[in-house]
């Protein structure tokens, strides 16, 4: 290599890394400032129907928590796998070049450079090792099963989002049946403006995407059914289940992972010299033989003479047992949530279908007079009114439910 073209390379390098901070800075704030000014404000988005599948498949797309579950279960896949390519040799690569300043206006040719390439091998320790596989296997577990509630939990937070929608909406079409309410009507829509904007935010940050006012098709969304739930809470679903039971063995590692520290390390070593080098055109080659290959063993053992590993061992023992006791708690929590429910929605399922037995007779009885017909109509008006206003409050109970056991 000529030194002009050594020299320029070298302060090409130095002109695009010595770019300025404030440079930086200022393109980064431009692009937002672009970003910023191509977005619209809710009222001039675009209203969007799509059904609930395409809304399931976009969020599970766009949203960024669902996405950072999926790369922590990528990561996770990684690092159990890199227990075994640990293993496989590595290889480096060195150069070095020493020359006189005078003798720099000279060609650099293959005499000036001495160069090696390396193998090296990694060999963990032998009493670790089991261990280490394990607990790479139990973190990627671990991590599919957060993945799962993850999905669960944003898909509750998109079903009850969807059904105060389609309450709301069957709520304004109601009060339309009754023209002396479209003033209070009007003045309805003009305060909850701000609500309807923090509705749209939540969808479209769920769904991962502001381009437009979504809605989901009231058609399309699975119907939550009450006798199919009331079957499933005398029981944990499976993916609670797993929860615990990940706490528990996670407290149960730290006390194995402690006790390990009582056994003697067991190290091995591969030596290995250059598998290439050449060192100024005096000598060059391969160098690897089996000769020159060394294995090297070596088994050491400290003694805990301080108590200071016994300790440890002693607070991760008493850590598990008492995670082991709490966890009566927890159940005894979840089962009394369940309990609750349970009521709360055959209250509710009770409620409902005496209101509709009471709708359908005034629907069919006959009226005596005007009078007596408006009076029915008027009633049935205020019952479908409270039947709405009752939905919306069981929604918080559906959504428990379906963060439960899943939407079914």
């Amino acid at each position: 290599m000529k030194p002009f073209h050594l020299t320029l390379t070298i302060c090409g390098l130095l002109a695009v890394t010595s770019c300025s901070l404030d440079e930086r800075i200022a393109a980064s704030s431009e692009r937002l400032e672009r970003q910023f000014a191509s977005l619209k404000t809710w009222e001039n988005l675009p209203h969007r129907t799509i059904s609930w599948e395409q809304a399931v498949v976009m969020m599970k797309r766009n949203n960024l928590d669902y996405i950072n579950t999926r790369k922590r279960i990528e990561k996770a896949e990684r690092e159990e796998l890199s227990v075994y390519t640990d293993l496989i040799p590595g290889a480096s690569y060195y150069a070095h070049m020493n020359r006189a300043l005078g003798d720099l206006t000279d060609e650099v040719n293959s005499d000036d450079l001495t160069q090696n390439l390396n193998i090296t091998f990694y060999l963990p320790s032998l009493t670790q090792l089991p261990y280490r596989v394990y607990a790479s296997k139990a973190t990627t577990f671990a991590a599919r099963k957060a993945a799962e509630g993850k999905e669960r939990e944003l898909i509750s937070k998109l079903y009850v989002l969807q059904r105060k929608q389609d309450i709301e909406r069957r709520r304004q079409a109601l009060e339309k049946q009754q023209p002396e309410q479209q003033e209070l009507e009007q003045a309805y829509k003009t305060l909850h403006k701000d609500d309807s904007a923090a509705q749209w935010n939540e969808i479209a940050q769920l769904l991962g995407d502001y381009s437009a006012r979504w809605s989901i098709l009231p058609a399309s969304v699975p119907k939550f059914h009450w006798s199919r739930y009331k079957k499933l809470t005398g029981s944990l679903d499976q993916l609670v289940v797993c929860k615990l039971a990940m706490e528990l063995e996670q407290a149960r590692m730290r006390q194995y992972s402690i006790a390990l520290r009582y056994l003697p390390t067991l190290n091995l070593n591969l030596y290995s010299p250059s598998l290439f080098s050449s060192s100024g055109g005096t000598y060059s080659g391969t160098f690897l033989d089996m000769d020159d290959t060394k294995l090297n063993m070596s088994l050491s053992y400290s003694f805990d003479t301080q108590l200071r590993t016994w300790n440890n061992y002693r607070d991760s023992k008493d850590e598990y047992e008492q995670k082991q006791r709490a966890m009566v708690g927890t159940l005894m929590d979840y089962k009394q949530k369940l309990q609750t429910l349970r009521s709360s929605m055959d209250e509710y399922a009770a409620w409902k279908s005496y209101m509709h037995k009471q709708m359908e007779h005034l629907r069919s009885a006959p009226a005596a007079n005007a009078a007596e017909f408006i009076q029915n109509e008027q009633t049935l008006h205020s019952m479908q009114k409270e039947l709405l206003s009752q939905e919306a409050t069981a929604l918080e109970s559906e959504a428990a439910l379906i963060l439960q056991y899943g939407l079914r």
